[in-house]
């Protein structure tokens, strides 16, 4: 378990299946896909697993006063050790954006990435409309690094 300021991160486990999915099942978060997250007739657990397998790092996002709800996800996935890359990612309810807390989970993520994995450069992978996101690794000291009508990738040397 990682904390900072007022965020818990713990492991994301098959138990949290009906929470995680449902945070990719949120209107709001649909725009941020190109298509749906979701397999046909995949179950949440299914579902959980299946990005549980390809994340090297995966953690349910939770405020400290309430430890037993989750609130969002985030991940380091795609790990290249020749390069000593990986991505970063990760989704809140929406009800939580503007509150500062991916950024705090990206901090943590960060830091697990350079300290645990020997991660020399971060990536961050978002939809091109999806500012939101944009501005968060921005304010955290990603740049731009390639721009098209679709995809926006950042990068960050740590």
């Amino acid at each position: 378990m990682y904390n900072e300021e007022h965020i818990v991160l713990k492991p994301l486990t098959l138990s949290d299946a009906i929470a995680f999915s449902g945070i990719y099942r949120q209107l709001e978060l649909k725009a941020n896909f190109s298509e749906s997250p979701f397999r046909p007739d995949e179950t949440p657990e299914e579902f959980t697993k299946r990005v549980i397998d390809a994340c090297e790092f995966i953690f349910t996002i939770r405020l400290k006063d309430k430890p037993e709800s989750i609130i969002g996800d985030c991940a380091l996935h795609h790990w290249n050790m020749e390069l000593k890359e990986i991505s970063i990612g990760g989704s809140l309810y929406p009800g939580y954006w503007g509150k500062g807390i991916m950024r705090f989970a990206f901090n943590l993520l960060v830091k697990i990435a350079k300290d645990d994995l020997g991660i020399k450069t971060i990536i961050g992978h978002t939809k091109t409309r999806n500012l939101r996101a944009i501005r968060v690794v921005e304010k955290m000291g990603f740049e731009k690094y390639h721009i098209d009508d679709s995809d926006t990738i950042l990068r960050k040397e740590i």
